[in-house]
């Protein structure tokens, strides 16, 4: 009879569960997309409870998804990779029926748009508006037909160590939240630097999350430090010259400039990033180009444009959480009205690209031609500093000051640059070949040690930081040589034609003279070193019998003693002279060991 009485119990159990889950899915956390809708009351955010005050930390927003994904089918949340933090990124999907997958480019029939949020979480703006914006969508039904066409991506927390890494005083210039995470991750890297050398995990993580997402619009949330003015929020748009044609004109016809109208309908008016340094606005701003080591710099070479928000640190958090959130929704209401058209231009440009014999290695704002561009600032007043007696400036908020700037936002490209059809990785430099990896970059292996003639490329001069930047000595106004040459290609190398989506990746990492080459990142720094070298006692007899052999070389060496008076009274430089143009000099010395075919 005990027995029996247990498993009625237990019976009985079962059928509450079951009708928890049909009624009250908040109780029963196992089943999604029930008949009855929770109360919305029941999503309210930490920033709204707060009154604007406070943003969620990483253990409230990530039970807020959580929740959210247990009450609503169209939501989904995914595990997508490691942090250097130990925690898992997460990805939200947001669609009409809360897929995970996302088809090709060629094939889809929606926008996909990915968000991402708290790169710096002491800019967490987005963090509160992405919370609060998806929840809307969900409990909204005219605003549910946006996932009509579009399907919203969104990283919650990126830099989830810094996220976990709360206090209140490292944004000394910034007004709320009242506490917030820190800049630097787990590993104290700045991960808005870290897109191509992916010296972190979650910087891993994001770029296999980009390539099977493939998104059609990236958004990453900031706040901007600087200058004071009257707009909350600004805009860092991708640098529209970097997209392939046509894609390029299109984004800055159709988004940028469109953006700028539907903020200002939407009570939002904004202007673009203020990129200025240690100047006032008022003698002009120019556009930023963000490099690959930039999320938008590192998206824009797979045809990737995007947006970066920069609301004003100065402004209560509660306007900037606002302003935010109002951005994410033109995005998305621009992105429906789009209807398709950018993911058509996405996929022109990339054949557009596979055509293109030159691509620009470089780029430099042009300031020979800008735009006028109304200016909303505050005047500038110089008063006597009480801390150190000297003058200081500071904004006078009570006093508007309209005017119009120059506004220089054309780039030209520099050092146009041959594309080979195939880039040759030798074998042994594994840790570039896991980025490769990480990026999707399709390549062929050799089975065997093959002999080819190929173009090597020779690093020349550099110049290097004297202190570490983002963990790295780099290297910058790197110059090569090149030269053919036949070369025993080692088993385990890998052959990696151009002719794929990562053509301008390929280009942007393998050629030396990018700003964010490997070679700049210091990944082949080990061929810079000379590994075989001699004593001066024994090489001096060979170094004769060197000259007696090579009469063009003797006559070379005898014109540098006559013209140059250094090298003339500099003895270890000629034996060095005479041993570098000898067969003793190791042939890798200096050379990238990533070969072209032309």
């Amino acid at each position: 009879m005990r027995g029996k009485t247990i498993n009625m119990k237990q019976k009985s159990l079962n059928y509450l569960q079951i009708l928890a889950c049909l009624f009250y899915p908040l109780i029963y956390q196992g089943c999604k997309g029930t008949v009855i809708k929770p109360s919305k009351k029941e999503f309210e955010t930490v920033f709204e409870k707060s009154g604007g005050k406070k943003t969620a930390t990483y253990e409230e927003g990530m039970a807020f998804w959580k929740k959210l994904d247990s009450a609503f089918k169209e939501l989904s949340i995914v595990e997508f990779g490691e942090t250097d933090a130990g925690f898992p990124l997460h990805l939200i999907y947001l669609s009409e029926n809360g897929d995970t997958i996302v088809s090709s480019l060629e094939e889809r029939k929606k926008n996909v748009i990915l968000i991402n949020n708290a790169i710096h979480p002491g800019e967490p703006d987005g963090v509160d508006a992405s919370m609060m914006l998806l929840r809307d969508i969900l409990y909204n039904d005219s605003l549910k037909a946006l996932l009509k066409d579009n399907i919203i991506t969104c990283i919650p927390f990126y830099n989830i160590g810094g996220a976990r890494n709360r206090n209140t005083n490292s944004r000394a210039n910034q007004n709320g939240p009242e506490e917030y995470g820190f800049r630097g991750n787990a590993q104290n890297l700045d991960l808005n630097r870290d897109f191509v050398k992916c010296d972190s995990k979650n910087a891993r993580s994001f770029v296999q999350l980009f390539q099977k997402t493939d998104p059609d619009l990236y958004i990453e949330t900031h706040v901007s430090n600087g200058a004071d003015y009257q707009y909350t929020m600004t805009c860092l748009p991708t640098l529209h010259q970097k997209l392939d044609a046509p894609l390029g004109d299109y984004f800055k016809a159709n988004w940028m400039d469109r953006m700028y109208d539907r903020m200002k309908d939407a009570g939002e008016e904004m202007c673009p990033y203020v990129n200025i340094f240690n100047q006032l606005p008022d003698s002009g701003m120019a556009a930023f180009i963000d490099y690959p080591r930039y999320s938008t710099g590192y998206a824009a070479l797979f045809q990737t444009p995007g947006f970066i928000t920069e609301t004003l640190m100065l402004k209560p958090y509660k306007e900037r959480v606002w302003a935010t959130y109002h951005f994410l929704m033109e995005g998305l209401r621009q992105s429906s009205e789009d209807a398709g058209k950018l993911r058509q231009f996405r996929i022109h440009a990339r054949i557009a690209l596979s055509k293109k014999p030159l691509l620009f290695l470089d780029w430099e704002i042009r300031t020979d031609t800008a735009c006028l561009l109304p200016f909303k600032g505050y005047k500038t007043v110089i008063k006597p500093s009480e801390v150190t007696g000297k003058d200081r400036m500071y904004f006078d908020e009570k006093e508007k000051s309209n005017i119009i700037i120059p506004y220089c936002t054309e780039a030209n490209g520099l050092q146009p640059a041959k594309i080979p059809e195939y880039y040759i990785l030798s074998a042994g430099w594994w840790r570039v070949k896991e980025l490769l990896k990480f990026n999707f970059v399709n390549y062929r292996e050799l089975i065997n040690d093959t002999k080819m003639l190929v173009t090597v490329t020779i690093i020349d001069t550099f110049n290097t930081v004297e202190f570490p930047y983002e963990s790295h000595y780099w290297h910058s106004r790197t110059k090569t040589l090149t030269e053919k040459r036949m070369v025993r290609i080692p088993k385990g190398s890998w052959i990696i034609s151009t002719n794929q989506k990562a053509r301008r990746f390929l280009t942007e990492v393998f050629e030396p003279v990018t700003p964010d080459s490997y070679f700049n990142w210091n990944f082949f720094d080990a061929v810079i070193q000379q590994k075989e070298w001699y004593s001066d006692y024994v090489f001096e007899d060979k170094a004769s019998k060197i000259l007696r052999d090579n009469i063009t070389l003797k006559k070379t060496f005898e014109e540098k003693k006559n013209n140059d008076p250094v090298f003339r009274e500099d003895a270890r430089a000629q034996l060095y002279f005479i041993y570098k143009n000898s067969e003793h000099y190791e042939s890798g010395h200096r050379v990238l060991p990533v070969y072209r075919i032309e």
